[in-house]
């Protein structure tokens, strides 16, 4: 018999915008877990349909504790785990590991949290057709101040600019996958909304997902003190629900930062309908400075793919 495929939803979306919250709402539902960061599904390199040996399992467990060090050694018993997959196919193999990982919460259904999976929805629809997206959208001008303030200090090039260039580019991949995958499989969650309904907001995605609604999900800051803020050190859920950051823009960015947000992502924020600015006219100066950075933006992109291709930088650098 033909066992059924695996069903995750993977929740998607620009970093800093919300995914982290919504991970540990839904682990807090009885039937759901979504386990930290995991970054390495689109760089497997493995057919979701080859029939795979035992030796090949054992090369794709080991790829994946190499691309994830909190996944190496997930397996102590290689043979077993072997022979009591479903099906010796990638998809029944990364099941297997997630459900695992998930231990001992033993959940219905898994899910996964990593953000940059945007940028990769085609690829892990290849491995999952089955699988729900749920993208998580934020203002991109409070997403980049938030960005900034949680890496700029260490991460020197990551600028306003570059940070506005990174959102358009990653809400419009996900808006783009979501055309092509239909309102069955692709749902769009604003961080705003979540923020002030997260009751409303909960409920519409558990009708996406097809599971009931629990009010324990509202409760996510006991499961998010007990697992921490994690190797990225995402300590927000761990408080009340706020909303002081949103609308951050306002106050905080400078009146070229205000010329650079239109300029870089007016047309996105007027699409998605958040609140609109009109900055002075650009002066030449301001004209010169961002084409400057964008011919930067420009450089470091280039070298961030070949970095990609090269197996040389991951989705997660802190977790290898």
């Amino acid at each position: 018999m033909t066992a059924e495929l695996p069903r995750p939803f993977l929740i998607v979306g620009h970093p800093r915008s919300g995914t982290t919250l919504l991970r540990f709402m839904l682990s807090s539902h009885s039937r759901l877990y979504v386990p930290d960061e995991t970054g390495f599904l689109p760089f497997l390199d493995i057919d979701p349909q080859a029939v795979l040996s035992y030796e090949a399992v054992e090369n794709l467990l080991q790829r994946v504790g190499q691309l994830n060090r909190f996944w190496d050694g997930l397996v102590a018993d290689q043979k077993t785990f072997y022979e009591r997959l479903a099906q010796p196919t990638l998809p029944f193999v990364l099941d297997a590991l997630y459900r695992q990982q998930s231990t001992p919460r033993d959940p219905a259904r898994w899910g996964d949290k990593t953000p940059l999976y945007v940028q990769y929805i085609p690829e892990i629809q290849h491995i999952f057709p089955e699988a729900q997206f749920i993208h998580v959208i934020r203002d991109g001008r409070d997403a980049a101040l938030s960005a900034r303030a949680k890496w700029g200090r260490e991460k020197p090039y990551m600028d306003l600019s570059y940070l506005l260039h990174n959102w358009v580019r990653n809400v419009q991949a996900g808006r783009e996958a979501g055309n092509r995958l239909g309102p069955q499989r692709y749902r769009e969650v604003r961080y705003e909304t979540l923020v002030a309904d997260p009751e409303g907001t909960l409920h519409m995605v558990c009708a996406f997902l097809g599971e009931p609604y629990e009010p324990a999900m509202l409760d996510f800051q006991q499961l998010a003190r007990q697992e921490g803020g994690g190797v990225d050190a995402h300590v927000e859920p761990q408080s009340a629900l706020h909303g002081a950051s949103i609308g951050r823009w306002r106050s905080e960015l400078t009146p070229f930062e205000r010329k650079l947000a239109h300029a870089t992502a007016g047309p996105l924020l007027a699409e998605l309908d958040y609140a609109p600015d009109a900055p002075p006219p650009l002066t030449t100066a301001d004209r010169l400075q961002m084409t400057w950075l964008s011919i930067r933006f420009r450089l470091l992109d280039s070298l961030r793919d070949f970095l990609y291709q090269q197996r040389l930088l991951t989705l997660n650098r802190n977790r290898r």
